[in-house]
C-alpha cells in the first residue's frame, strides 16, 4: 500500500521548517509519496470584501497572488531539491484549512505535514490558525511543526 503525505504549505519559516522535518522522515521512510500544496485565500477575500470587486482589478490581483502562491510553493519544494528528494507540488486558491482537508480526503493522504503560525494570542483565540482548523476537520493524522 502506497503511504502519501501531504505537506501544506505558505512558503513561510514554518512551513521551511515543516518541510525539513518531512525530509527527516524520508529519510527514515523514503517510500512515502510526498505532496507539497501551497493554498492562497487572498481571491476569495477580495471577491466579498474589497471595495475593488472589478474583474479588471481582480485579474490583476489574481495574477499577482498565483504568482505567490507558486513561489511559496517553490520555496518550500526547494528544500527538498537540496537534498534529491523528489516530491509533487501543487498550488490552489481558496479557503486554506477547507482546500488542505479535502485535497487530502480526495487524493487519499494518510498524513498530513503543516507549520504552526504565529499568530497573536487575540487574534488566534478569535479566529484560529489553519493548523488548528485542519487539526479540527482532517480525517487522517495532522503533524503540526513549530
Amino acid at each position: 500500500m502506497e503511504y502519501k503525505l501531504l505537506l501544506a504549505s505558505d512558503g513561510s519559516d514554518n512551513a521551511v521548517r515543516a518541510a525539513e522535518f518531512t525530509v527527516e522522515l524520508l529519510a527514515a521512510a523514503p517510500d512515502i509519496k510526498v505532496t507539497v500544496l501551497a493554498v492562497n485565500d487572498i481571491i476569495e477575500k477580495m471577491k466579498y470584501y474589497s471595495p475593488l470587486r472589478s474583474p479588471v482589478v481582480l485579474e490583476e490581483v489574481e495574477i499577482f497572488f498565483r504568482e505567490k502562491t507558486d513561489e511559496a510553493l517553490e520555496t518550500t519544494m526547494e528544500v527538498f531539491k537540496k537534498h534529491g528528494v523528489k516530491v509533487n507540488g501543487v498550488a490552489k486558491l481558496g479557503n486554506p484549512a477547507r482546500v488542505i482537508v479535502d485535497y487530502a480526503r480526495d487524493e487519499g493522504v494518510n498524513h498530513i505535514v503543516i507549520g504552526s503560525r504565529g499568530l497573536g494570542s487575540l487574534k488566534g483565540i478569535v479566529l484560529g490558525s489553519v493548523s488548528s482548523k485542519v487539526i479540527q476537520l482532517a480525517s487522517c493524522p495532522v503533524t503540526v511543526v513549530k
